[in-house]
């Protein structure tokens, strides 16, 4: 078999483990970063907005209940432009990937929320950034056959706990391969958190940037590949 039947076998970025890590660790890092910019707001916590809005609604707290229920509806109107951007970039034959282009999108997007002001309305903000979340999320959605999400944390943990009973009943090496992939892609969310709390502790609203950067070097890496493939 000669080299490029070789490459052309390889997976394409999306489908490989640090890839996926690395876009998790970017929704990881937009938490400390509304957390610290935007007075302890978290931007992708809709389990927990989806808990307040309830109970702010059974106590009459309307007010607190539109809160919840606004990052809720940005985060289901990202996902809905994401599968915008998608149908359109196919329809209109879009040459390579249209996760490419995508990232590029966010890439921008994120750039222009770092020019905004820690004076800005932080409800402006940090819903904005959820919409980008839930953009975001329906980017990449599997990793090694198995759903993944990567700005959302339940899902994953419950699938680290189906692949750590399948580890110890198969014992067998894809098993644990997948449990140890499982388990470091689920906690690189946490691990996101960490640099995006200290670089906005530093710099304030410009960390977002780091996003930026990181977004369009996974876009450049979509299209190193795709280039190695033609």
């Amino acid at each position: 078999m000669d080299d490029k039947n070789q490459i052309k076998k390889k997976a394409p970025p999306w489908e490989r483990p640090m890839f996926m890590m690395i876009i998790t660790i970017v929704g990881g890092y937009m938490n400390g970063y509304t957390y610290i910019t935007r007075h302890n707001i978290l931007s992708n916590m809709h389990t927990a907005n989806m808990s307040k809005l309830g109970i702010n609604i059974a106590l009459g707290q309307w007010q607190d209940a539109l809160s919840y229920f606004i990052p809720i509806v940005a985060c289901i109107l990202g996902a809905t432009f994401s599968e915008l951007i998608r149908t359109l970039l196919i329809r209109h034959k879009f040459r390579g990937d249209w996760r490419k282009l995508a990232l590029v999108l966010e890439t921008i997007a994120l750039f222009f929320i770092g020019l905004l002001p820690t004076s800005f309305p932080d409800i402006i903000v940090t819903n904005l950034v959820s919409f980008f979340m839930g953009y975001q999320l329906c980017l990449f959605r599997d990793c090694i056959g198995i759903a993944f999400n990567t700005t959302i944390c339940t899902g994953n943990i419950r699938n680290v706990g189906q692949l750590l009973y399948n580890a110890s009943d198969e014992k067998s090496k894809d098993s644990i391969r997948k449990l140890i992939i499982f388990t470091c892609l689920t906690f690189s969310f946490a691990l996101g958190a960490i640099p995006g709390t200290l670089i906005s502790i530093a710099i304030s609203t410009k960390a977002v940037w780091v996003c930026s950067f990181i977004l369009l070097s996974q876009a450049v890496w979509i299209n190193i590949y795709e280039c190695s493939v033609v």
